[in-house]
């Protein structure tokens, strides 16, 4: 005679799709689990040598990776749709007021220093063709997983880097305001495009927009650049900013910080997965790092110079050494310790 448990065993029918878990899927579970409606043999359901099928084919589903598993993924924040809105209310809320009390009072931005308002105007203001390239990259990575665990951890990465654009955008705007003969949202392109310093930084972002392998795209977008711009436009930056005597923009990128936080650790946990899957995936991101790495090493030297023009506590050598190293500890964490000195 079976036993209950036996018996329950065997007529087990709801979240059967998530396998045998011998538990009660969680809410994350629930609703992500094999939501990427592409992840099959045909991707869309047009002919076989159509151009999306065979871009799919060839820059997701051919790259070299093994993955016997990919629906096995998990992100470390177990971040979905409602518990991303809940979390970005607050958030938002804490910039808002921000804005409302350092800005409130009259002419607050016409009280910032005559180096601060540089520092906004060379450094602050043009990054936001920056965080853009960076969200149309994280836009592609999301549009080519092969799970809806990877597919949304970066969609709200790109959610993220959309609320960065428009924040940046927002205190141009208020900038220009305060300060209309200092070309805030006038500008902003022509230093982009131009100025000495942020071409190396330039080069490195729109290489991403050429990435199209799922892999590459990733790696160069999620463990090498991003996460290398994002320590030294906002972790370096909120520190300069304080130091010049701006407290609104230094509160300003200390909240966008935790975006890039979470971000980093689920990419950490998508590179040891696929390690996990396969020891050969090990080599194939590794090689992508080390063919990348100089381009982003000079974007931080590049960015680092720029920045320690800024700074009395720090100089350019010893911003960029903690952008490397937040870099180097990243990519220890992701499985691949040392990639960026071999």
């Amino acid at each position: 005679m079976t036993s209950l448990q036996e018996r329950r065993a065997a007529g087990r029918k709801t979240w059967s799709r998530l396998g045998n878990l011998g538990r009660v899927p969680t809410e994350y579970e629930i609703v992500t689990h094999e939501m990427v409606h592409t992840a099959k043999e045909l991707p869309l359901e047009m002919g076989e040598d159509t151009f999306a099928n065979q871009w799919m084919k060839q820059y997701r589903d051919d790259t070299g990776l093994t993955v016997h598993n990919w629906e096995a993924f998990r992100d470390p924040d177990a971040m979905f749709y409602r518990v991303y809105n809940q979390q970005q209310d607050k958030a938002e809320t804490f910039i808002d007021e921000a804005l409302e009390q350092l800005t409130g009072k009259a002419d607050a931005d016409a009280e910032l220093s005559e180096g601060c308002i540089d520092l906004l105007a060379r450094v602050f203001a043009p990054s936001r063709y920056m965080v853009h390239g960076l969200q149309m990259a994280s836009a592609y990575i999301q549009q080519l997983a092969s799970t809806s665990y990877v597919a949304n951890a970066a969609s709200f990465q790109v959610a993220d880097q959309l609320r960065r654009v428009e924040r940046i955008a927002y205190r141009t705007q208020q900038l220009a305001l305060a300060w209309p003969d200092k070309g805030f949202a006038a500008n902003e392109r022509q230093h982009w495009e131009q100025a000495p310093l942020w071409q190396p930084v330039r080069r490195a972002v729109e290489e991403l927009l050429v990435a199209f392998v799922w892999r590459e795209a990733f790696v160069l977008t999620n463990l090498l650049v991003k996460p290398a711009l994002d320590a030294l436009s906002l972790e370096a930056f909120a520190a300069i900013a304080e130091e010049n005597g701006d407290t609104l923009d230094s509160l300003v990128c200390n909240n966008l910080l935790e975006d890039a936080r979470r971000c980093k650790r689920w990419s950490a946990a998508l590179s040891r997965f696929l390690i996990e899957q396969d020891s050969g995936n090990r080599e194939l991101l590794l090689g992508t790092v080390r063919a990348h790495k100089s381009t982003v090493l000079n974007a931080i030297e590049s960015y680092g110079t720029m920045l320690g023009e800024y700074s009395t506590a720090q100089d350019g050598t010893s911003i960029r050494q903690a952008a490397e190293d937040s870099l180097r500890a990243l990519l220890a964490d992701a499985g691949l310790p040392g990639a960026l000195d071999s």
